[in-house]
């Protein structure tokens, strides 16, 4: 005869699964944007004796209109002489695809490759300002420490950072100068940024075109 504490305990994770595949049963196969939805089950009584499996007696339903991010299902069986009903809660997440931070990165890192991923975040927590793009990220420097996991936000970054040298274009109709200066404000991609050129130390505005790099039109 099988351990009735392992039986019940394999139940109440049958019974934990059917609410989390019916909940996601209800979506569509393919959504927006690349997202994806995650269900977690409440734990459930493992010391309740749910009688078995119930195959072929089982239904489950959404108890109320929609489901919403803290929903319940209803799960019946029934089984004759062996019935029952129990009501599931369920967290149901919206998870949409970003970029994170790989590990936790301290303030003045210099992102650079292996430093971010692709990940999935709730959407309910997604920062608007959130940069999306690797590639915009590489070379940047972070403004404060990234926990692993986080996104990484226009304000955290600085793709010339105030008291860093930086590499000043100067771009007239038919000729392209370069010089070296030093950055006096912070900026990032097409931001304007003040900068003094290392040679004639005059001050200038200038556009931010890459990490460490700024184009003044002459």
């Amino acid at each position: 005869m099988p351990d009735s504490a392992l039986a019940t305990s394999a139940e109440a994770e049958f019974l934990r699964t059917v609410a989390e595949q019916y909940v996601l049963a209800q979506f569509p196969q393919g959504l927006q944007d690349g997202a994806k939805i995650d269900v977690k089950a409440a734990r459930l009584d493992e010391r309740r004796d749910y009688g078995g499996k119930c195959e072929g007696y089982l239904t489950a339903e959404l108890q109320g209109s929609r489901i919403t991010r803290s929903s319940q299902v209803k799960i019946t069986c029934a089984k004759p002489g062996a019935g029952y009903t129990i009501y599931v809660p369920v967290t149901v997440r919206r998870l949409i695809p970003s970029i994170t931070a790989a590990t936790s990165l301290p303030r003045a890192t210099v992102i650079g490759p292996g430093m971010l991923k692709e990940d999935y975040v709730d959407e309910s927590t997604n920062s608007q300002a959130a940069i999306n793009d690797a590639k915009a990220l590489e070379g940047a420097k972070l403004k404060r420490d990234i926990r692993q996991g986080e996104q990484i936000r226009n304000g955290d970054i600085c793709m010339v950072c105030r008291g860093d040298p930086v590499n000043i274009e100067a771009v007239t109709s038919n000729l392209s100068l370069k010089a070296q200066g030093e950055a006096l404000t912070d900026g990032n991609l097409n931001d304007q940024v003040q900068v003094r050129n290392s040679k004639s130390k005059k001050v200038i505005t200038a556009t931010v075109t890459a990490s460490g790099t700024v184009r003044v039109l002459l």
